[in-house]
């Protein structure tokens, strides 16, 4: 069944259903009805556009495959349904849309707590959050982490049954503190909104300087090797790095590798994520890279990304976006070369990447191709190579996005365009009470 109605149609469907619920008003339901639709398309597209770049850069040597969810989207099709009942609809046709109340439960039983550890000095690693199960479709999180002013990261998981498995489908990130987690639980709204969308690879940037959280689905823990992977924050990610293990004791250095443990979101085994804060102060979070034997993908995102970062002032509630900037030199250096046939370039890509990054006049071995990505050659550091295959990524997805210039050259993605004043009006004075979104909720659309 399609979705893809008109303006027109969808405030008529709508009008059918309501018009017996709605009083007589001078309130113009049709342009609150537009205009709420509009928003909400406009709202929806970005964050369609915002998850598909956090997820959609795995190597060419993977097929099939999302960042840190190997086989989330596999050939074969699936079916997904959602697990709470559709709206019933009444004798005379018209749309039920009293919901009851849900009842928040704990998951597990008790009052549960949030655990995070120290990874290494700079880096903490969210163990277990506080889980509580508010319907048969939705989990809300206590990530125990600050998120300034008082306030604390929170999560709500809205989830679906794909091949008779847990799935999430939607991820929402919030700051707050216990009002708006009680309100959370009960499946009201709390909090400042910070992030929403299905992603891999997300990050939360505190307007005053703060530990930034690094957060994002993935694969299951014991599925292979997950590291998180740094770069150079006085360089603006721009090339220089050189790979290096990080060390227990000591904070992570520029190019360095740190591996990771994501936690069981339902204590089943189905759905997964990663939560970290890291300190900025002597190294840049760039990336997750998974690896197993035959598999490998690698998830970007940089402090300058708005399509990934956002950020937060706790102080003022507000989240914005971050000022793009041009890509690091290795990253522009590998794009070009990935335009016209990228599985036939990625091993010269890499091997580009490799020597850059280590000074080095490095080669590929003959044999080597994208599906040997998932380990490093011999010689080859493997933090050098996990730190090449995000600037691989990124490259493909510079690619892929078109935003390579003829003459090689690659910018950072344009700001978006301010509306005009007479659409600022109309998007704000036309449904001051929010009408449009409630309507929206109980009929659809």
């Amino acid at each position: 069944m399609t979705t893809n109605h008109s303006d027109d149609d969808f405030v008529t469907r709508l009008r059918e259903s309501a018009h017996a619920a709605v009083p007589a008003s001078t309130l113009d339901l049709d342009g609150v009805l537009r205009s709420s639709r509009r928003k909400h398309t406009v709202r929806r597209t970005g964050v369609t556009v915002a998850s598909t770049l956090a997820l959609a850069t795995a190597g060419a040597g993977v097929a099939g495959a999302l960042p840190g969810i190997p086989g989330l989207w596999p050939s074969t099709q699936v079916e997904v349904s959602p697990s709470a009942e559709p709206p019933m609809l009444l004798e005379d046709g018209d749309l039920d849309v009293e919901r009851p109340v849900p009842s928040p439960t704990d998951l597990p039983s008790g009052e549960p707590e949030a655990q995070a550890v120290y990874l290494v000095p700079g880096v903490q690693s969210v163990v277990r959050p506080a889980t509580y199960r508010v319907d048969r479709d939705t989990v809300v999180l206590d990530l125990g982490l600050p998120a300034g002013d008082g306030l604390r990261y929170l999560a709500v998981v809205t989830l679906a049954t794909i091949d008779g498995r847990h799935s999430a489908t939607d991820l929402e990130l919030v700051a707050g503190g216990d009002t708006a987690l009680q309100n959370l639980r009960e499946g009201n709204l709390g909090g400042t909104l910070l992030w929403r969308g299905v992603t891999s690879d997300a990050m939360v940037l505190p307007a005053d300087g703060g530990p930034a959280l690094v957060f994002g689905f993935s694969s299951a823990a014991t599925d292979g090797e997950q590291h998180l992977v740094f770069d150079d924050p006085q360089t603006g990610g721009a090339a220089g790095a050189q790979g290096a293990p990080a060390s227990p004791g000591d904070e992570p250095a520029p190019g360095s590798s740190l591996p990771v443990t994501p936690f069981d979101v339902l204590g089943d085994g189905s759905v997964w994520m990663r939560v970290l804060q890291v300190d900025r102060a002597t190294a840049e979070p760039r990336g997750f890279v998974y690896a197993e034997r035959g598999t490998w993908s690698a998830s970007w995102c940089r402090t300058t990304s708005p399509d990934c970062a956002v950020v937060h002032d706790a102080a003022k509630e507000s989240v914005s976006e971050p000022e793009p900037v041009a890509p690091a030199p290795v990253v522009a250096e590998l794009a070009p070369m990935l335009v016209e046939d990228a599985e036939a370039n990625e091993v010269p890509a890499m091997e580009t990447c490799v020597a850059q990054r280590t000074g080095t006049g490095w080669t590929a071995p003959p044999e080597l191709s994208g599906t040997a990505f998932w380990k490093a050659p011999d010689g080859v550091d493997p933090a050098v190579w996990r730190l090449c295959l995000i600037d691989l990524s990124e490259a493909l997805q510079l690619a892929a996005t078109g935003e390579v210039q003829p003459d090689g050259a690659v910018s950072p993605r344009p700001g978006t365009p301010e509306p005009s004043p007479s659409e600022t009006s109309e998007e704000s004075d036309s449904d001051p009470l929010g009408l449009g979104a409630l309507l929206e909720g109980l009929f659809g659309g």
